[in-house]
């Protein structure tokens, strides 16, 4: 804002400019700074992952606290079925390629809260698909939860990013469902704008 009561506007140069920093960068580069925000904002680890075959794969991660038994880094792998971005990932894909999942992948149940067949799995894959985002309670290692939201390239689901929570301290909360709910609008909202400068990026 001027001092003389007039806004500068962005000139096309400028915005051009802006434009070329963004497709110079890749995914991982552009979800870093925004997983980093809201792993500052929550107080919690933050990721983002791609599907590869019957795995995610994590492709950046912000660790504010350990709290898997298995320490997680960029490139650190999981059952697609198991995980909340696996699910995110796996709701978007087309029926054909979503069948073809079901044929490769085993799946079982990891822990006693987890789900273990493929209806069960069909059943999860349609909330998720419907409401946005998916909640995955303790199914991959017990003690830990996580909110998952897909990030996409113009129309098409490329990625997932989620918030890690440790189960205890969410049932600590005053209203733990409340708290979720929140944190699912900020991992969603993360992804939007992950998703904002992919689009940009062209």
């Amino acid at each position: 804002m001027r001092t003389d009561g007039k806004t500068f506007a962005l000139t096309a140069k400028v915005l051009q400019l802006g434009y070329a920093y963004l497709s110079g960068l890749s995914l991982p580069q552009l979800a870093q700074p925004h997983l980093e925000e809201l792993s500052l904002k929550l107080g919690e680890s933050t990721s983002a992952a791609v599907l590869e075959g019957t795995d995610i794969a994590y492709i950046a991660r912000v660790t504010s606290r350990r709290i898997m038994t298995v320490g997680i880094t960029v490139g650190t792998r999981f059952p697609a079925y198991a995980t909340s971005m696996g699910r995110v990932l796996l709701s978007h894909l087309p029926p054909a390629d979503l069948k073809a999942y079901l044929a490769a992948a085993e799946i079982k149940p990891l822990t006693p809260r987890a789900l273990g067949t493929v209806p069960a799995l069909l059943a999860v894959l349609d909330t998720v698909r419907a409401q946005g985002w998916c909640l995955l309670d303790q199914e991959l290692e017990l003690g830990l939860m996580s909110v998952a939201a897909p990030v996409y390239d113009g129309p098409k689901v490329v990625a997932a990013v989620n918030v890690s929570l440790q189960a205890q301290s969410v049932e600590a909360k005053p209203d733990p469902q409340a708290y979720l709910a929140a944190v699912a609008q900020e991992i969603v909202a993360t992804a939007k704008l992950i998703s904002a400068d992919l689009t940009a990026r062209g």
